[in-house]
Protein backbone atom coordinates (compact mmCIF):
# COMPACT_ATOMS: atom_id res chain seq x y z
CA UNK A 1 0.00 0.00 0.00
CA UNK A 2 1.35 3.53 -0.80
CA UNK A 3 2.50 5.48 2.24
CA UNK A 4 -0.16 8.29 1.80
CA UNK A 5 -3.00 5.76 1.72
CA UNK A 6 -1.62 4.03 4.79
CA UNK A 7 -1.55 7.31 6.71
CA UNK A 8 -5.18 8.21 5.77
CA UNK A 9 -6.39 4.74 6.83
CA UNK A 10 -4.62 4.86 10.18
CA UNK A 11 -5.85 8.43 10.85
CA UNK A 12 -9.47 7.30 10.33
CA UNK A 13 -8.92 4.36 12.69
CA UNK A 14 -7.43 6.63 15.35
CA UNK A 15 -10.36 9.05 15.11
CA UNK A 16 -12.86 6.20 15.42
CA UNK A 17 -11.04 4.84 18.44
CA UNK A 18 -11.09 8.29 20.08
CA UNK A 19 -14.89 8.58 19.58
CA UNK A 20 -15.40 5.18 21.17
CA UNK A 21 -13.31 6.23 24.19
CA UNK A 22 -15.24 9.52 24.54
CA UNK A 23 -18.57 7.68 24.34
CA UNK A 24 -17.48 5.27 27.03
CA UNK A 25 -16.37 8.12 29.26
CA UNK A 26 -19.69 9.91 28.74
CA UNK A 27 -21.55 6.90 30.12
CA UNK A 28 -19.96 7.57 33.50
CA UNK A 29 -20.30 11.38 33.67
CA UNK A 30 -22.22 14.35 32.23
CA UNK A 31 -20.59 16.09 29.27
CA UNK A 32 -20.08 19.81 29.97
CA UNK A 33 -21.74 21.31 26.92
CA UNK A 34 -21.95 25.06 26.30
CA UNK A 35 -25.04 26.57 28.02
CA UNK A 36 -27.56 28.75 26.25
CA UNK A 37 -27.83 32.31 27.58
CA UNK A 38 -30.70 33.08 29.98
CA UNK A 39 -33.45 34.49 27.78
CA UNK A 40 -35.14 36.31 30.68
CA UNK A 41 -32.22 38.59 31.40
CA UNK A 42 -31.88 37.36 34.98
CA UNK A 43 -28.76 35.90 36.60
CA UNK A 44 -28.05 32.49 35.06
CA UNK A 45 -28.73 29.59 37.37
CA UNK A 46 -30.37 31.73 40.08
CA UNK A 47 -34.00 31.99 41.10
CA UNK A 48 -35.03 35.62 40.69
CA UNK A 49 -37.81 37.86 39.44
CA UNK A 50 -37.07 39.67 36.20
CA UNK A 51 -38.97 42.44 34.46
CA UNK A 52 -41.26 40.97 31.82
CA UNK A 53 -43.30 44.02 30.81
CA UNK A 54 -43.42 47.67 31.87
CA UNK A 55 -46.63 49.54 31.11
CA UNK A 56 -46.06 53.25 30.62
CA UNK A 57 -48.75 55.93 30.67
CA UNK A 58 -50.89 54.21 33.29
CA UNK A 59 -53.11 56.08 35.74
CA UNK A 60 -51.85 56.26 39.32
CA UNK A 61 -53.86 53.25 40.49
CA UNK A 62 -54.81 53.23 44.17
CA UNK A 63 -55.72 49.54 44.32
CA UNK A 64 -55.20 46.47 42.15
CA UNK A 65 -56.81 43.02 41.90
CA UNK A 66 -55.97 40.00 39.77
CA UNK A 67 -58.95 37.63 39.56
CA UNK A 68 -58.77 33.86 39.44
CA UNK A 69 -59.57 34.21 35.75
CA UNK A 70 -56.45 36.39 35.32
CA UNK A 71 -58.40 39.61 34.71
CA UNK A 72 -56.75 42.73 36.13
CA UNK A 73 -58.83 45.47 37.80
CA UNK A 74 -57.62 48.79 39.19
CA UNK A 75 -58.99 52.03 40.59
CA UNK A 76 -57.95 55.18 38.75
CA UNK A 77 -57.49 58.63 40.37
CA UNK A 78 -61.07 59.55 39.50
CA UNK A 79 -62.41 56.65 41.57
CA UNK A 80 -63.49 54.52 38.60
CA UNK A 81 -62.89 50.76 38.41
CA UNK A 82 -61.20 49.81 35.14
CA UNK A 83 -60.01 46.52 33.68
CA UNK A 84 -56.94 45.48 31.67
CA UNK A 85 -55.77 42.27 30.03
CA UNK A 86 -53.24 40.99 32.55
CA UNK A 87 -50.45 39.63 30.33
CA UNK A 88 -49.63 41.94 27.44
CA UNK A 89 -46.47 43.83 26.46
CA UNK A 90 -48.31 47.17 26.54
CA UNK A 91 -51.45 48.15 28.48
CA UNK A 92 -54.63 46.92 26.76
CA UNK A 93 -57.75 48.09 28.52
CA UNK A 94 -60.59 45.57 28.60
CA UNK A 95 -63.32 48.20 28.37
CA UNK A 96 -66.17 45.67 28.29
CA UNK A 97 -65.21 44.69 31.86
CA UNK A 98 -65.02 48.24 33.23
CA UNK A 99 -67.50 49.11 35.97
CA UNK A 100 -69.70 52.18 35.61
CA UNK A 101 -68.37 55.24 37.48
CA UNK A 102 -71.38 55.23 39.79
CA UNK A 103 -73.89 52.67 41.05
CA UNK A 104 -77.46 53.48 42.04
CA UNK A 105 -78.58 51.48 45.09
CA UNK A 106 -81.97 52.48 46.48
CA UNK A 107 -81.86 56.22 47.07
CA UNK A 108 -78.05 56.34 47.03
CA UNK A 109 -75.68 56.90 44.14
CA UNK A 110 -72.43 55.18 45.11
CA UNK A 111 -69.26 56.75 43.72
CA UNK A 112 -65.56 57.22 44.35
CA UNK A 113 -64.31 53.64 44.53
CA UNK A 114 -61.42 53.31 46.97
CA UNK A 115 -60.72 49.57 47.42
CA UNK A 116 -61.27 46.26 45.59
CA UNK A 117 -61.17 42.54 46.27
CA UNK A 118 -62.36 39.36 44.59
CA UNK A 119 -65.43 37.59 46.00
CA UNK A 120 -67.01 34.18 45.51
CA UNK A 121 -67.53 32.94 41.95
CA UNK A 122 -67.09 35.59 39.29
CA UNK A 123 -67.63 38.56 41.58
CA UNK A 124 -65.77 41.67 42.62
CA UNK A 125 -66.31 43.69 45.80
CA UNK A 126 -65.91 47.46 45.57
CA UNK A 127 -65.72 49.87 48.50
CA UNK A 128 -67.19 53.30 47.68
CA UNK A 129 -66.35 56.37 49.78
CA UNK A 130 -69.44 58.44 48.90
CA UNK A 131 -71.98 59.24 50.21
CA UNK A 132 -70.76 56.99 53.04
CA UNK A 133 -68.38 54.04 53.08
CA UNK A 134 -70.37 51.27 51.37
CA UNK A 135 -69.38 47.90 49.92
CA UNK A 136 -71.14 46.57 46.83
CA UNK A 137 -70.61 43.23 45.08
CA UNK A 138 -70.51 43.09 41.28
CA UNK A 139 -71.03 40.13 38.96
CA UNK A 140 -68.07 40.44 36.59
CA UNK A 141 -68.83 37.15 34.86
CA UNK A 142 -71.22 38.96 32.53
CA UNK A 143 -70.61 41.79 30.06
CA UNK A 144 -71.14 44.47 31.11
CA UNK A 145 -70.81 43.73 34.85
CA UNK A 146 -73.93 44.17 37.01
CA UNK A 147 -74.46 44.64 40.76
CA UNK A 148 -75.46 41.64 42.88
CA UNK A 149 -78.83 42.48 44.46
CA UNK A 150 -78.30 40.68 47.74
CA UNK A 151 -74.76 41.88 48.46
CA UNK A 152 -74.43 45.25 50.13
CA UNK A 153 -72.70 46.54 53.27
CA UNK A 154 -73.63 50.05 54.39
CA UNK A 155 -71.82 52.06 57.07
CA UNK A 156 -68.77 49.83 56.70
CA UNK A 157 -66.41 52.20 58.51
CA UNK A 158 -64.83 55.64 58.40
CA UNK A 159 -61.83 55.49 56.05
CA UNK A 160 -61.20 52.28 54.16
CA UNK A 161 -57.61 51.04 53.99
CA UNK A 162 -58.37 47.65 52.46
CA UNK A 163 -61.06 45.03 51.95
CA UNK A 164 -61.05 41.24 51.62
CA UNK A 165 -63.62 38.49 51.09
CA UNK A 166 -63.78 34.77 51.74
CA UNK A 167 -63.50 32.70 48.59
CA UNK A 168 -66.15 30.24 49.82
CA UNK A 169 -68.52 32.33 51.95
CA UNK A 170 -70.35 35.62 51.86
CA UNK A 171 -68.33 37.38 54.59
CA UNK A 172 -66.32 40.49 53.80
CA UNK A 173 -63.68 42.27 55.89
CA UNK A 174 -62.77 45.95 56.17
CA UNK A 175 -59.51 47.47 57.42
CA UNK A 176 -60.47 50.93 58.70
CA UNK A 177 -57.35 53.06 58.86
CA UNK A 178 -59.12 55.98 60.58
CA UNK A 179 -60.51 53.97 63.49
CA UNK A 180 -57.60 51.46 63.43
CA UNK A 181 -59.78 48.35 63.34
CA UNK A 182 -60.37 45.29 61.19
CA UNK A 183 -64.02 44.19 61.14
CA UNK A 184 -66.09 41.36 59.69
CA UNK A 185 -69.41 41.96 57.92
CA UNK A 186 -72.28 39.85 56.64
CA UNK A 187 -73.73 41.47 53.48
CA UNK A 188 -77.43 41.54 52.64
CA UNK A 189 -79.88 43.21 50.30
CA UNK A 190 -80.77 45.74 53.00
CA UNK A 191 -77.25 46.77 53.87
CA UNK A 192 -75.73 43.95 55.90
CA UNK A 193 -74.44 44.04 59.46
CA UNK A 194 -71.21 44.04 61.41
CA UNK A 195 -70.55 40.54 62.74
CA UNK A 196 -67.57 41.37 64.95
CA UNK A 197 -64.43 43.46 65.30
CA UNK A 198 -61.50 41.13 64.71
CA UNK A 199 -58.71 43.61 65.56
CA UNK A 200 -58.97 46.57 67.88
CA UNK A 201 -56.73 49.60 68.22
CA UNK A 202 -53.38 48.93 69.88
CA UNK A 203 -49.75 47.97 69.69
CA UNK A 204 -49.61 44.21 70.30
CA UNK A 205 -50.67 41.11 68.42
CA UNK A 206 -54.29 41.21 67.15
CA UNK A 207 -54.34 45.01 67.48
CA UNK A 208 -53.62 47.42 64.62
CA UNK A 209 -52.60 50.98 63.84
CA UNK A 210 -53.78 52.55 60.55
CA UNK A 211 -54.17 49.21 58.73
CA UNK A 212 -54.24 49.18 54.94
CA UNK A 213 -54.20 46.13 52.64
CA UNK A 214 -55.75 42.86 53.83
CA UNK A 215 -56.08 39.47 52.13
CA UNK A 216 -58.29 36.51 53.12
CA UNK A 217 -56.85 32.99 52.89
CA UNK A 218 -58.04 29.83 54.60
CA UNK A 219 -59.44 30.86 57.99
CA UNK A 220 -57.10 33.83 58.33
CA UNK A 221 -56.40 37.36 57.17
CA UNK A 222 -53.01 38.75 56.18
CA UNK A 223 -52.97 42.38 57.33
CA UNK A 224 -50.67 45.29 56.49
CA UNK A 225 -50.48 46.85 59.97
CA UNK A 226 -49.06 50.04 58.51
CA UNK A 227 -48.88 52.20 61.59
CA UNK A 228 -46.69 49.65 63.39
CA UNK A 229 -44.74 48.60 60.24
CA UNK A 230 -45.91 45.02 60.80
CA UNK A 231 -47.50 42.19 58.93
CA UNK A 232 -50.02 40.21 60.94
CA UNK A 233 -51.93 36.97 60.42
CA UNK A 234 -55.19 37.11 62.35
CA UNK A 235 -58.23 34.85 62.60
CA UNK A 236 -61.06 35.65 60.21
CA UNK A 237 -63.63 34.15 62.60
CA UNK A 238 -62.54 34.80 66.19
CA UNK A 239 -61.83 38.30 67.58
CA UNK A 240 -58.33 39.02 68.92
CA UNK A 241 -57.03 35.63 67.77
CA UNK A 242 -54.66 34.12 65.26
CA UNK A 243 -50.94 33.99 64.86
CA UNK A 244 -50.22 37.69 65.19
CA UNK A 245 -47.08 39.41 63.93
CA UNK A 246 -45.13 37.85 61.09
CA UNK A 247 -41.67 38.42 62.49
CA UNK A 248 -39.33 36.37 60.34
CA UNK A 249 -36.73 34.03 61.87
CA UNK A 250 -34.48 35.29 64.67
CA UNK A 251 -31.42 35.30 62.40
CA UNK A 252 -33.22 37.30 59.68
CA UNK A 253 -36.03 39.39 61.24
CA UNK A 254 -38.55 40.94 58.87
CA UNK A 255 -38.03 44.71 58.77
CA UNK A 256 -40.66 46.80 57.00
CA UNK A 257 -41.46 50.48 56.65
CA UNK A 258 -44.95 51.72 55.81
CA UNK A 259 -46.24 48.46 54.29
CA UNK A 260 -49.35 49.36 52.26
CA UNK A 261 -50.57 46.26 50.46
CA UNK A 262 -50.44 42.47 50.78
CA UNK A 263 -51.26 39.39 48.71
CA UNK A 264 -51.22 35.60 49.09
CA UNK A 265 -50.55 33.52 45.95
CA UNK A 266 -52.16 30.13 45.15
CA UNK A 267 -49.19 28.24 46.63
CA UNK A 268 -49.34 30.12 49.94
CA UNK A 269 -46.47 32.61 49.68
CA UNK A 270 -47.02 36.06 51.19
CA UNK A 271 -46.27 39.30 49.33
CA UNK A 272 -45.98 42.82 50.72
CA UNK A 273 -45.57 46.23 49.17
CA UNK A 274 -42.87 47.51 51.53
CA UNK A 275 -43.57 51.04 50.42
CA UNK A 276 -41.24 52.96 52.71
CA UNK A 277 -38.31 50.77 51.69
CA UNK A 278 -39.17 50.97 47.98
CA UNK A 279 -39.49 47.24 47.37
CA UNK A 280 -41.89 44.32 47.00
CA UNK A 281 -41.09 41.18 48.98
CA UNK A 282 -42.13 37.56 48.59
CA UNK A 283 -42.13 35.79 51.95
CA UNK A 284 -42.38 32.35 53.40
CA UNK A 285 -45.16 32.02 55.96
CA UNK A 286 -42.66 32.44 58.80
CA UNK A 287 -41.67 35.83 57.39
CA UNK A 288 -38.37 34.77 55.83
CA UNK A 289 -37.72 36.79 52.67
CA UNK A 290 -37.88 34.36 49.75
CA UNK A 291 -37.36 36.94 46.99
CA UNK A 292 -37.01 40.68 46.65
CA UNK A 293 -39.29 40.90 43.61
CA UNK A 294 -38.09 44.31 42.44
CA UNK A 295 -34.40 43.94 43.33
CA UNK A 296 -33.03 43.48 39.78
CA UNK A 297 -35.07 46.32 38.27
CA UNK A 298 -33.09 49.57 38.12
CA UNK A 299 -36.35 51.38 37.31
CA UNK A 300 -38.42 49.83 40.10
CA UNK A 301 -41.07 51.95 41.83
CA UNK A 302 -39.66 54.13 44.59
CA UNK A 303 -42.90 53.79 46.56
CA UNK A 304 -44.96 50.81 45.31
CA UNK A 305 -48.47 51.19 46.70
CA UNK A 306 -50.47 48.20 45.45
CA UNK A 307 -49.66 44.73 44.13
CA UNK A 308 -51.17 41.49 42.82
CA UNK A 309 -49.54 38.10 42.29
CA UNK A 310 -49.88 34.66 40.75
CA UNK A 311 -47.52 31.79 41.56
CA UNK A 312 -44.96 33.01 38.96
CA UNK A 313 -45.75 36.70 38.32
CA UNK A 314 -46.19 39.89 40.30
CA UNK A 315 -47.93 43.10 39.18
CA UNK A 316 -46.56 46.25 40.83
CA UNK A 317 -47.94 49.79 40.53
CA UNK A 318 -45.64 52.82 40.47
CA UNK A 319 -48.11 55.66 41.15
CA UNK A 320 -45.52 58.44 40.93
CA UNK A 321 -44.38 57.64 37.38
CA UNK A 322 -47.63 56.25 35.97
CA UNK A 323 -46.30 52.74 35.46
CA UNK A 324 -47.29 49.17 36.12
CA UNK A 325 -44.54 46.54 35.92
CA UNK A 326 -45.07 42.81 35.52
CA UNK A 327 -42.29 40.68 37.02
CA UNK A 328 -41.83 37.00 36.20
CA UNK A 329 -39.98 34.30 38.10
CA UNK A 330 -37.20 32.88 35.93
CA UNK A 331 -37.68 29.27 37.09
CA UNK A 332 -40.66 26.93 36.95
CA UNK A 333 -40.85 26.33 40.70
CA UNK A 334 -39.43 27.56 43.98
CA UNK A 335 -40.89 24.89 46.25
CA UNK A 336 -43.52 25.38 48.93
CA UNK A 337 -43.62 28.18 51.53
Amino acid sequence: MPRAGWLRKNSRCAAAALLVLLGAAACGRRLDLPQEPDATGGPAGEVAYVKKYMWEGMPALSDLVLTRGQVLYGIDPGGSVRSWFSDTATPRENTSRNLPPAAIVGSDTLRQAVQLCEGTGNTLWVAYARPQLTLLQWNVGVVPPVPVDSALVRSAGVECGGIAADADSGFVYVADRASSTVAKFRPSRLGGRRVTTLCGTGDGDHFVRQPHGIYAFGDSLLVADTGKAWLQVVSSSEPLAGRGQVTGPAEAPLQLRDPLDVWVDPTGFFYVADTGNGRVLKLRRNGLVKENVTELDAEAAAHPNTIAASDTRVWVVDPERGRLTIYQLNTASEGLP
